[in-house]
């Protein structure tokens, strides 16, 4: 893996553009940004610190960017590209274990607030 140094307020990726690496913060802090509040500001959605990993979906799913990474602070970060992903996903998968622990928690992150929203249905299942 390399390292990257981004200096405070510098965008580390921007949402909408391809995802082809994610990142796992050395020192400093990064902010998650997506989607826009209902005054137009852009909404914070996630703080992260020293060992947080980010960017993860464009490893996985060769897709857009669905948020912003922008430096907090002063920030160095591990670089995990594609070309590493996958040999390690074929060469020592356990490797990957922190990598899937993040996707899980934000899946289970994600269901609780899908649970907490007023807007979804609940259905009553017979078995």
């Amino acid at each position: 893996m390399i390292t990257k140094k981004f200096k405070k307020y510098d965008c580390i990726f921007k949402e909408g553009t391809m995802g082809d690496s994610a990142y796992m913060i050395d020192s400093g802090k990064v902010g998650i940004i997506s989607g826009t509040d209902k005054n137009g500001q852009r909404r914070v959605v996630a703080l992260l610190r020293k060992n947080d990993i980010f960017g993860e979906m464009g490893l996985i799913d060769n897709e857009v960017r669905t948020a912003t990474a922008i430096a907090l602070e002063d920030t160095q970060v591990s670089v995990i590209s594609k070309k590493t992903f996958d040999y390690l996903l074929k060469n020592d998968p356990f490797a990957l274990r922190p990598l899937l622990e993040v996707l899980s928690q934000r899946l289970r992150n994600t269901t609780d607030l899908l649970w907490d929203s007023s807007k979804v249905p609940v259905y009553n299942v017979k078995d």
